[in-house]
């Protein structure tokens, strides 16, 4: 593989990377190189790294959609094209499985992995990368609402992607990110005030369970019946 100053990325997307005997800004690594930019095929790539040497994975690979993509890129409009086409969901599958198993190979029991998908294969990929992973290291289905369009007649519309989250233990790294929220979701959200003169808004208190062991706890004396955790917003 050769180092390029511009390296395909999506379909059509491109970006800038580092100038030879540049070093890129971050904490260098002691197993790769982490200011190089491979391209080319990722499987053929990741036979050459050393085993749990990643600590993020995140992929977008094709969806199975059966569709080409084309796009004119910058200045020049140069035509880039992508081609998503297998002759079957099961060829799909059989296409991202050694690329999985290579991307699980590569990262550290400390590492995360997430897989974009949507609805074209979805409930298939999660099989295979439970029968990789593991189906107790599988962590979360992100679901992302891409629009609020429904433009099908005889059917639910497909406005959503599907982002699968998983790690290959359970000593994975985990920093929650939060932020204040801004001004007009607390005004439209947070309509009343407590007694010490706090925001707050009317909701239920029922949360999320937890995964493994008992779902709940008794709540100020009341016992959820339905198994289900308390919590207080």
């Amino acid at each position: 593989m050769k180092k390029e100053k511009r390296v395909r990325e999506n379909a059509g997307e491109y970006s800038a990377a580092p100038s030879p005997g540049t070093p890129a800004p971050g904490k260098p690594s002691a197993l790769v190189d982490t200011r190089v930019i491979y391209c080319g095929d990722n499987l053929e790539q990741l036979k050459k790294l050393p085993d749990a040497c990643v600590d993020l994975i995140y992929i977008d690979p094709p969806f199975n959609s059966n569709r080409n993509y084309e796009v004119f890129w910058g200045e020049t409009k140069e035509k880039r094209a992508l081609e998503d086409r297998h002759a079957s969901t099961q060829a799909y599958i059989e296409f991202m499985r050694p690329r999985c198993e290579q991307l699980h190979r590569v990262l550290k029991k400390t590492g995360s992995f997430y897989y974009h998908c949507d609805w074209h294969a979805s409930h298939y990929v999660k099989v295979m990368l439970d029968q990789i992973f593991g189906e107790n290291n599988f962590q979360n289905e992100i679901v992302w609402k891409r629009t609020s369009a429904h433009s099908n007649a005889k059917r639910y519309g497909p406005v959503h992607d599907v982002i699968l989250f998983y790690t290959v233990s359970d000593d994975y790294a985990w920093k929650e990110q939060c932020q204040p929220f801004n001004q007009t979701y607390l005004d439209n959200f947070y309509t009343h005030y407590d007694s010490n003169g706090r925001r707050c808004r009317r909701s239920d208190q029922t949360g999320d369970g937890i995964r493994h062991g008992e779902s709940g706890r008794p709540w100020r004396g009341v016992e959820d019946k339905a198994g289900r955790r308390e919590v207080v917003y």
